[in-house]
């Protein structure tokens, strides 16, 4: 079995290079995705089509990882800097003219038997707002 922490680099990589055929190598088929604004997303195919509509928005690249692991092995933690650019508006965030950002994120995964089974993540959703507005 692979290390939890290699499995939420991995994923982390693949999401960088936009590589969804190895993200979905590394998500079981019932996934579950909570984002930022709430919403639950299930299953490996939605969980794609969810990440390429939000990266079809806010084009991001997620660095300054630090990964930190329960002592199961089953949970870990993603503390890093969403850096992006706001390229087209979602609903509920201000207008979209391109604008520039970088702010912390969490990314919380629960892996089982080698596979993402549930991926948090956590940002402050105001201080995003912020960044967005200007």
């Amino acid at each position: 079995m692979t290390d939890a922490q290699t499995i939420a680099n991995r994923f982390i990589e693949a999401l960088n290079q936009r590589d969804f055929e190895a993200l979905a190598r590394l998500v079981h088929e019932d996934v579950e995705l909570d984002s930022m604004t709430g919403q639950r997303t299930v299953g490996a195919d939605p969980l794609r089509a969810w990440l390429m509509n939000y990266l079809r928005r806010f084009d991001e690249q997620f660095g300054d990882v630090v990964l930190m692991r329960d002592a199961f092995g089953q949970r870990v933690a993603a503390d890093l800097t969403a850096r992006g650019t706001y390229r087209e508006t979602m609903e509920g965030f201000p207008a979209a003219s391109g604008q520039s950002y970088s702010i912390p994120s969490v990314l919380i995964f629960e892996i089982e038997d080698g596979a993402i089974t549930r991926l948090s993540h956590y940002r402050n959703i105001r201080v995003f707002e912020r960044a967005l507005a200007g």
